[in-house]
């Protein structure tokens, strides 16, 4: 089982990778919007993990960022994961633990 969890986190590496940030030429990884992920014992379900902030407060893509553009990334990569084959996809925020 170990073996093929590692795949899986592989899978949703290169998934997350290719999800870009609407208006930017990033992906969800490289701008730091994704923090980490987290795979079910079965791996089924992943629960991925977001900043909302980012790590500086002055950041201005971080001020940029909208709740309409929020909820287009977490969209985006639900609908990856899902298209990838896994069952349950959660998106959640490491600050406040809020499912998006």
């Amino acid at each position: 089982m170990g073996l093929e969890l590692s795949r899986l986190a592989e899978t949703v590496e290169r998934v997350l990778r290719g999800a870009e940030v609407p208006g930017f030429d990033i992906d969800v990884v490289s701008s730091g919007v994704v923090r980490s992920f987290r795979l079910s014992r079965d791996g089924r379900r992943v629960a991925v993990f977001v900043d909302l902030l980012g790590s500086d407060p002055r950041c201005g893509f971080c001020r940029f960022v909208n709740h309409t553009l929020w909820s287009t990334i977490a969209r985006r990569i639900r609908e990856a994961l899902r298209t990838a084959g896994f069952e349950e996809v959660s998106v959640v925020d490491v600050r406040s633990g809020a499912d998006l």
